[in-house]
C-alpha cells in the first residue's frame, strides 16, 4: 500500500505544478455528494477549486498515471446515461417506468463517480471495445442495483454515498474477467453454452477478480467482494466457493439479484424467448432466501412497473 502523505493545499500545489502526482487516500464528499474519488488524480485545477473550502492537510497517495481523459469519460457516461434513459427495464412505456426520483439519483451516481474515477472508466471503455453487448449488460446491472441500493436507503433513511460507490463500481466491474476469456462466451447466449464453454465461463470470476486486483487501491475492497461473491448465494448454493449466509458481502447478494435479472431479461438464460416481464417478476419475488427478503423487497418495489 501506498504510504498516505498529508500536506496543506498550499504545499501540495507546487508539487503538483513541479510533475509529482498524488489521489485522495479518502473520497472527498460535499454536500452528501462525491466531490473528488480516490482514483482522481489531482490537478491544479483541483487544488484552486478547494481553496477557500479546507484549510486543515489532506491525506494523499502517490498515484499512477493513466489515459483516460474529461472528454473519454464524458462519453462513456453519456453513454450510460442513454441506457438508463432509453432502455426499457427502465421505461418500458409511457405509464410503466422508473420512479423519477431514484432515475435522477442513479444519473448522479453515475455523473459523480466516473468523472472522477478514471480508471475505472477506462476499463468500462475496454469492455465497450471488446463487446458492446457485454457493456450494455454491465450498465444494466449497475443501474438494477444501485436502484436497490437506493431504494433501501430510503427505506432506512441512512444516506451512504460511499456504500454507493461501492456497490456501483462491484456492479460495473462484475464481468470484466469476461475481458481475458474469448469473445465467443460474451457473443453466445449463456444457456446455448456447450460443455466446453460452460467450463470457461466458469472462469470468469477469478479471471474478474484479477483484473479488479491489479487496478489495486484504485478499486475499493467490498467493491473486491462485490466482484468475488456475486454468484454465492445465502442458502451455499452459489459458487465458486459455496459460500452461506453472513459470509458474503450484502452488496454482492444486489449484484447478484440485479445481474440475474437482466440475463433472464435480455433472454441470455432462459430457453422461452417469450418470456414475459410479469413472468420473471414473479419468479425474482420468490427469491428472499438466496439474496436477502430486504433486497427482493426493494427490488420488487422499485421495478413492479414491469408487472
Amino acid at each position: 500500500m501506498s504510504a498516505i502523505e498529508r500536506y496543506t493545499l498550499r504545499e501540495l500545489k507546487p508539487l503538483i505544478q513541479n510533475g509529482a502526482t498524488f489521489r485522495l487516500f479518502k473520497p472527498l464528499y460535499m454536500n452528501g455528494q462525491v466531490l473528488f474519488n480516490i482514483e482522481k488524480i489531482l490537478t491544479v485545477k483541483d487544488i484552486e477549486r478547494l481553496e477557500g473550502k479546507i484549510y486543515a492537510p489532506i491525506e494523499v497517495v502517490r498515484a499512477v498515471e493513466h489515459k483516460s481523459d474529461d472528454t473519454s469519460r464524458s462519453v462513456i457516461i453519456d453513454y450510460c446515461i442513454k441506457i438508463l434513459k432509453a432502455s426499457k427495464l427502465f421505461h418500458y412505456d409511457e405509464s410503466r417506468h422508473l420512479d423519477f426520483t431514484l432515475r435522477k439519483e442513479t444519473e448522479k451516481l453515475f455523473s459523480g463517480i466516473l468523472s472522477n474515477s478514471p480508471h475505472i472508466a477506462e476499463k468500462l471503455e475496454d469492455i465497450l471495445k471488446f463487446s458492446k453487448k457485454l457493456f450494455i449488460h454491465s450498465v444494466d446491472v449497475a443501474i438494477i442495483a444501485s436502484v436497490i441500493e437506493l431504494s433501501l436507503q430510503q427505506k432506512t433513511k441512512k444516506p451512504n454515498a460511499l456504500r454507493s460507490e461501492e456497490l456501483l463500481v462491484g456492479a460495473l466491474l462484475h464481468d470484466v474477467g469476461f475481458l481475458n476469456l474469448p469473445k465467443v462466451l460474451v457473443e453466445k447466449r449463456r444457456v446455448e453454452y456447450d460443455e466446453n464453454e460452460k467450463r470457461q465461463y466458469q472462469k470468469y470470476v477469478e479471471e474478474s477478480c484479477k483484473i479488479a486486483k491489479d487496478l489495486g487501491e484504485n478499486v475499493r475492497e467490498k467493491s473486491h467482494l462485490i466482484i468475488a461473491q456475486h454468484q454465492e448465494r445465502l442458502t451455499g448454493t452459489g459458487w465458486p466457493h459455496k459460500l452461506k449466509g453472513k459470509m458474503i458481502e450484502p452488496m454482492a447478494m444486489i449484484v447478484g439479484l440485479a445481474d440475474e435479472f437482466d440475463l433472464v431479461m435480455s433472454k441470455e438464460t432462459v430457453q422461452a424467448q417469450n418470456r414475459s416481464a410479469s413472468e420473471a417478476m414473479s419468479r425474482f419475488s420468490r427469491y428472499g432466501s438466496f439474496i436477502g427478503h430486504d433486497i427482493v423487497d426493494a427490488f420488487y418495489n422499485a421495478f413492479r412497473y414491469l408487472r
